[in-house]
């Protein structure tokens, strides 16, 4: 695959960006399903999941890249996958099946938090239940 691409920086880009888009197209299919909390929830479980191997592909991307950081085409695959999961949070709200108070930027933040844990499967695997327990709606709601 790599006698495919002029330097490294562009394959691994490449590999970010259809990793990225791969997110994004299953989280929009899952957004036109029926369960909208159940949409939301099996998409961040596969985001922190798939966030390690992202992770190292951004940090090989950041060694070998020039100072001027991500391509366009990183970000607006970025933006995609973040506009992808702001709908399905709002349509989980707007079903009452993820709490009303979280913004994207919140979901984010504890999808790098679990993303970096470290430490047993089941342990991470706990925490993830006990994160998404957390932005069930609350009972006050």
């Amino acid at each position: 695959m790599f006698r495919h691409f002029p330097t490294k920086q562009l394959l691994v880009e490449a590999t970010i960006v259809r990793h990225l888009t791969q997110l994004t197209d299953t989280a929009r299919a899952r957004g036109e399903g029926g369960e909208a909390g159940a949409a939301f929830r099996m998409t961040f479980r596969e985001m922190v999941s798939g966030a390690p191997a992202n992770l190292a592909l951004v940090a090989l991307m950041a060694e070998s890249a020039d100072p001027a950081g991500a391509t366009d085409e990183v970000e607006a695959a970025a933006s995609a996958l973040r506009d992808a999961v702001e709908v399905l949070l709002s349509r989980g709200q707007e079903a009452g099946e993820v709490r009303a108070d979280a913004t994207v930027a919140e979901v984010y933040v504890l999808i790098r938090a679990l993303a970096n844990a470290r430490g047993d499967r089941a342990v991470v695997a706990r925490a993830i239940d006990m994160v998404l327990d957390g932005l069930s709606p609350r009972r006050s709601e």
